[in-house]
């Protein structure tokens, strides 16, 4: 046998290629339980036997399997000139070799399953410990939690066994290997194998042993297993507990299982203890007993993800005399699951699913993930009112799955399938038949004590076929308490894989296709997505569309969103700054570029803008004002009696919990400034349920102009793993208008001198007392703007239609056919929107007397073509500018864009602030940035920041920090002297520091050099933001379509340092 292999456990002479080998010497699959020396000891899970070997490990990386030496197991092999490295972790995160990243293709070429490169990274690994001496005589297991993708072991130069799937342990009884003094233990671990080709998940290929190490000790006789289900009957609200125990080395009768079962108050709640005798089975492994202790309670607390009760069972081994030999101990909860009548029920109720999709990844130790970064996770998904994972795509480290079935997460757990470059062959090679059913069967053994994981996934994107179904059917009948999931089985038209999968879960569908099923279909099964709203860069447009239709139509009860977390590697340039690199960064060949990182959290988790928009929409409660009869009044942009005798009415969107726990606040601000506040009175509203109350505010006197809204707040006094004054959500009502009086279109000037214009040969200059404004001959475009001496525009406005494009737009990294035929990007590319030239018609500048105007003012105005090199059709653009004696300008554009265009990034306007003028304040919608089709979550408000804290540092840069419904932006300089933007309407605007052509040519975060200018953008209309990275385009009424006519209208206005920008606007209206 060759040295590469533990010799005489397997007659392949290349075991990494031999996909019907899973495993050799590995114990059964068990759930994840430590052994204790008594119950008291289980009950409190402490002073396991256990022995951890985590650590600083020996370590040398060879070319391929055929390099290991010969010894290098051997106890007295030299490894003194090796390296070290860190177990858990990847060995491609430190130092060794590097990480790469693919999508759906293979990191290596030929794709020929199950063969992989001569080039074939592989690690060695070596430690040496000392046994406790009281485990004298004690059975001894090594438990490897994970490694990636083949791992072979060895003590004390002896071969112990050989594992696969790096997301399941390798357990191997040892005892007969170690011995007293030092022992030592060496695993190789073999980078690409068979398995590779079934692990092709998006995310960055690692390597490794990358998960915990330890020994445990038990008894001759021992507890191999614990398998407890927990059922409730919501009807009665009794409790049923079957705990089917596996007992090892069982040399004969007379042993006995004792099990106790702990209330969430850790006091007994069984009368008498479950006791029974494990008896051999034939078909069972040699010396394998099992024993089913059941009962029933009349009364329990169910567990939820909304209401996560614990009990606590303990189960005991004692001998013949009765002397306790083992315990161990797991925590349960009762609930049931079940699909009926297009709904998935949980404990009898229709659940609604908030989820997420996670994968395991940490951008400085990549798939080992530390246990206080997976507390992290739950907590900040908790936070975010997500109350569903899946576990995209492989069983997690098990430490997750504890915290949520400690904190409440409903968890859809995926088996370690994905063969996306080889989607529909391996589902139908026989080969492949026994890793199928190992991967699913280990999961479910070792995670079905956890209530969290309400379903079973058959894996990810890899076809559908007879491997599927066998592992299907063994699910069933080992665990018919969850449900079945698995996207690849329902075809195309939604409606097979009965035998596969009891949920439709389609990827990334459009709302108008689960719409028409929600109308249409008659199957039984629920729609839930599997993944949607792919969170690429700035994206997650639309999702409060997606959830109008969730909630109106049964049968729809959610899905989960693609995904938590950008991939984003941790590195620093040569400068010594730090940033995100994602695939190609490392010479990796082939890659997929910054597909990697397409989360809702950045790789440090914190979260990116989108997530408050995932926040607010998946919050469960909500509020609005009705009338007499029920109806909604929606009072935005209406006057303030149009509110009238209107109610409040807040609805409870929890599944299980009412409002008790809830203090819900308010507060009525008028133009954003806040002017009566209050707290309502405790409301038990039932889940599910709604109830009326009287406004408990006064609707303000409104001067013209002005605009009130109400926003409530609910807010949880304490949140387990949350803490103190939790905000679950917030909503906000609009109160109503004071209409405004008819505009003039005239500029109130004051008491200012008259204006002049000089012209000359470079342009004209217009000046006052006050003012000076230099207008270029060729263009059109203001060279200055200056007020009082203070340079406050050095160039614009000017038309603009372009942006940086985000990944929805299209992904520059990724060039393929099918994203050139299918992202926005790539059309606008074509069509030459990002090279439009100025082709002007007409420009004047004519004092106010010659135009019809206001005596005392000077009007600029132009028309123009822009048009793309070497074509007629373009934008018409035609422009106004009245130049008042006060200094300010009151600006109308018009923009007519042909039909021959494809719809458009934007159009507005943009400008150049020099710089100073770095203060912001707008009364818009904030404080993050939102965009048409992604606004939900960011409230109405007068909001104070700065123009750097605008920047939104995406991975790879894109357009970012855009503003709707903005009444007015003002940018001052720290002495108070400023400029307002001041609009009849609602635009979109924005600060930056970044123009789009510095975006758009950046690659990484690093590359940006930012303008000590900001570059102020006014926008009749931004194009959404959609998910076409993958998925449905923005929906049609969020783009900007050609063919039609905008006008923009806005009014610039110099501000002193008294000036209240609020005031300004009202009378400054164009």
């Amino acid at each position: 046998m060759p040295a590469n292999t533990p010799a005489g456990l397997t007659a392949a002479a290349r075991p990494w290629e031999t996909p019907e080998l899973t495993g050799v010497n590995r114990l059964p699959g068990r759930a994840t339980l430590l052994p204790y020396r008594t119950a008291e000891d289980a009950r409190a899970r402490e002073r396991a036997d256990v022995l951890r070997l985590d650590g600083d490990w020996a370590f040398q990386l060879v070319d391929r399997p055929e390099d290991t030496p010969a010894d290098f197991a051997a106890p007295d092999f030299d490894d003194s000139s090796w390296g070290t490295i860190a177990v858990p972790g990847n060995w491609t995160m430190q130092g060794y070799g590097r990480p790469q990243y693919t999508n759906v293709q293979m990191p290596f070429r030929p794709n020929r399953p199950p063969h992989v490169p001569e080039h074939n990274p592989t690690g060695l690994y070596r430690t040496s410990f000392e046994l406790p001496p009281e485990w004298a005589g004690r059975r001894l297991v090594l438990h490897i939690g994970g490694a990636i993708s083949v791992s072979s072991v060895w003590l004390n130069g002896q071969p112990v066994g050989l594992g696969k799937d790096s997301r399941l342990p390798s357990e191997y009884d040892v005892t007969r290997l170690a011995h007293p003094g030092t022992n030592t233990l060496a695993v190789q671990v073999i980078q690409w194998s068979d398995a590779s080709y079934i692990e092709d998940q998006d995310q960055w290929w690692q390597a490794g042993i990358h998960r915990s190490v330890y020994l445990y000790a038990t008894g001759p006789t021992y507890l191999h297993d614990v398998a407890v289900t927990a059922g409730y009957d919501y009807q009665t609200g009794a409790g049923t507990l079957d705990i089917l125990t596996t007992v090892g080395g069982l040399p004969g009768p007379g042993w006995h299982v004792v099990a106790t079962l702990d209330g969430p108050d850790g006091e007994p709640t069984l009368t008498e203890p479950l006791t029974g005798e494990p008896l051999l089975r034939a078909g069972d492994p040699p010396g394998f007993g099992q024993v089913r202790l059941e009962t029933s309670l009349p009364s329990v607390q169910p567990w939820s993800a909304e209401v996560p009760t614990l009990y606590t069972v303990v189960v005991s081994l004692r001998d013949p005399d009765g002397q306790e030999v083992e315990a161990t101990s797991v925590r349960t909860g009762f609930r049931t699951v079940e699909v009926r009548d297009r709904q998935l029920l949980v404990n009898g109720k229709a659940v609604t699913i908030r989820g997420v999709n996670r994968h395991e990844h940490h951008d400085r130790y990549g798939s080992a993930v530390p246990l206080e970064t997976v507390r992290r996770d739950v907590e900040v998904l908790k936070a975010f009112n997500v109350n569903a994972v899946r576990t995209s795509h492989y069983p997690p480290d098990p430490a997750f799955l504890d915290l949520a079935d400690a904190y409440g997460l409903y968890v859809i757990d995926e088996a370690n399938i994905e063969a996306h470059a080889n989607y529909s062959t391996l589902c139908d090679d026989p080969r492949y038949q026994a890793a199928f059913l190992d991967r699913v069967s280990r999961m479910v053994l070792r995670d079905r004590n956890h209530p969290s994981v309400i379903a079973w996934s058959l894996g990810n994107e890899s076809g559908y076929g007879p491997n599927h179904d066998a592992a299907a059917g063994w699910v069933r009948r080992v665990d018919p308490s969850r449900v079945l999931h698995y996207e690849g089985a329902i075809n195309a038209d939604w409606s097979g894989g009965h035998a596969a999968t009891d949920i439709v879960c389609p990827m990334y569908p459009s709302i108008d296709r689960i719409v028409e099923w929600a109308r249409t279909t008659t199957d039984h099964r629920p729609l839930i997505m599997c993944e949607y709203a792919h969170a690429m860069g700035n994206s997650c447009g639309n999702l409060a569309d997606y959830w109008a239709a969730i909630e109106s139509h049964h049968g729809l009860q959610g899905g989960f969103i693609w995904e938590m977390l950008d991939h984003g590697i941790a590195v620093t340039a040569e400068d010594g700054t730090s940033y995100w690199a994602y695939g190609g960064d490392f010479g990796d060949e082939p890659h997929d570029g910054n597909f990697v990182c397409d989360g809702l959290f950045w790789p440090d988790r914190r979260p990116h803008p989108a997530m408050w928009e995932v926040k607010r929409v998946y919050q469960p409660v909500d509020a609005e004002l009705v009338d007499a009869h029920g109806e909604v009044v929606d009072a935005e942009g209406k006057p303030t009696d149009s509110v009238g005798a209107a109610r409040l009415r807040i609805r409870n969107k929890y599944d299980f919990r009412d409002l008790g726990h809830l203090r819900i606040t308010w507060t009525v601000t008028v133009d954003g400034s806040v002017v009566a506040t209050g707290i309502l009175p405790q409301l038990a509203v039932p889940p599910g349920g709604a109830e009326e109350i009287d406004v408990p505010w006064q609707v303000p006197e409104l001067a013209p102009g002005q605009e009130a809204h109400a926003l409530l707040r609910f807010v949880a006094d304490h949140e387990p793993l949350l803490g103190e004054r939790h905000e679950v959500g917030w909503v906000q009502l609009a109160l109503g208008v004071a209409p405004a009086p008819e505009a003039s279109g005239d500029v109130v000037s004051g008491t200012t001198g008259p204006l002049t214009v000089e012209e000359s040969e470079s342009g004209w200059t217009i000046r006052g007392d006050r003012v000076e404004v230099a207008v270029r001959r060729g263009d059109g475009v203001l060279t200055a703007w200056r007020v009082d001496g203070v340079d406050l525009l050095t160039r614009g406005p000017v038309p603009n239609v372009w942006r940086a494009p985000t990944d929805n737009d299209g992904i520059r990294t990724v060039t393929d056919e099918w994203h050139r035929r299918s992202q926005a990007y790539f059309r606008w590319i074509d069509a030459g929107l990002d090279r439009l030239t100025s082709r002007l018609e007409k420009l004047s500048v004519e004092p106010a007397e010659s135009s019809g105007d206001k005596a005392g003012h000077v009007v600029i105005a132009w028309s123009e073509r822009l048009c793309p090199p070497d074509r007629d059709h373009g934008i018409g653009h035609e422009a106004r500018l009245v130049v008042a004696a006060d200094g300010s300008l009151h600006a109308e554009h018009r923009f007519e864009v042909d039909r021959e265009l494809p719809d458009l990034p934007r159009i507005g306007v943009v400008a150049t602030v020099p710089a100073g003028f770095e203060d912001l304040e707008w009364f818009g919608r904030g404080p993050h940035e939102s965009y048409i089709d992604r606004k939900a979550g960011a409230a109405l408000g007068r909001w104070i920041s700065t123009v750097d804290d605008q920047y939104v540092p995406y991975i790879l840069p894109q357009e970012h920090g855009n503003k709707t419904d903005v009444r007015w932006m003002a940018l001052r300089r720290e002495d108070g002297v400023g400029l307002l933007v001041s609009a009849p309407t609602p635009v979109e605007a924005k600060a930056s520091h970044y123009s789009d052509a510095t975006l758009d040519s950046a690659w990484h975060t690093v590359d940006l050099v930012r303008d000590e200018v900001t570059h102020l953008f006014v926008d009749v209309r931004q194009r959404g933001l959609g998910g076409a990275s993958c998925g449905p385009d923005t929906l049609e009424r969020y783009r900007v379509p050609s063919g039609t006519t905008y006008e923009l209208r806005y009014r610039l206005v110099p501000l002193r340092p008294e000036d209240d920008p609020a005031v300004v606007h009202r009378a400054a209206r164009p």
